[in-house]
């Protein structure tokens, strides 16, 4: 007989969550120890601790790679930080639904990207998100190329450039 653990978060951890207005939980996954990570409309809430909840918009989350042979989801945030963003492991049973409700919700989250080249192939993406509901500005981050260093004048000179360029783009929509 095959046993599965309960997909449907008890009702006091959806109680525990930080919730907005017509924000509701759409996808769910339960973790090795027993943790649930749980995915609205508008965010992705981690544990935290003492029973709290981190809440993620989803334009703050620049991907999630399902790393199947660590049975691992990697939440890669947008960050000012560290270039390559906040990486944040999450082991879970199945990644399933909640999966696709990252896929989905960060990609409708982009409304702008476009790339530059800094020197030969490597290059830059500048990346404008806003929130799924469709409310609030546009926030915007760089994705570098590996080996580009965020410091190097023209690097930052290309930035610079290709926010410019993306703006007005985005404002001739």
């Amino acid at each position: 007989m095959l046993l599965r653990r309960k997909s449907t978060p008890p009702a006091e951890i959806a109680s525990a969550l930080d919730l907005r207005r017509g924000e509701r939980v759409l996808a769910s996954a339960r973790g090795f120890t027993g943790e649930w990570y749980l995915g609205s409309n508008l965010a992705l809430h981690l544990p935290a601790t003492d029973g709290r909840y981190r809440r993620l918009p989803w334009e703050e989350v620049e991907r999630a790679d399902w790393q199947r042979e660590a049975d691992r989801l990697a939440i890669v945030e947008v960050t000012d930080e560290e270039p390559s963003g906040r990486t944040t492991y999450v082991r879970i049973d199945d990644a399933g639904h909640l999966l696709e409700l990252l896929r989905e919700r960060v990609t409708k989250s982009v409304v702008c990207s476009l790339y530059s080249r800094v020197y030969g192939s490597a290059g830059l993406s500048v990346v404008g998100r806003r929130s799924p509901s469709g409310e609030g500005p546009v926030t915007w981050s760089y994705v570098l190329s590996p080996g580009l260093d965020a410091r190097d004048p023209l690097v930052v000179h290309v930035a610079e450039a290709t926010l410019d360029r993306a703006e007005r783009e985005l404002e001739g929509l």
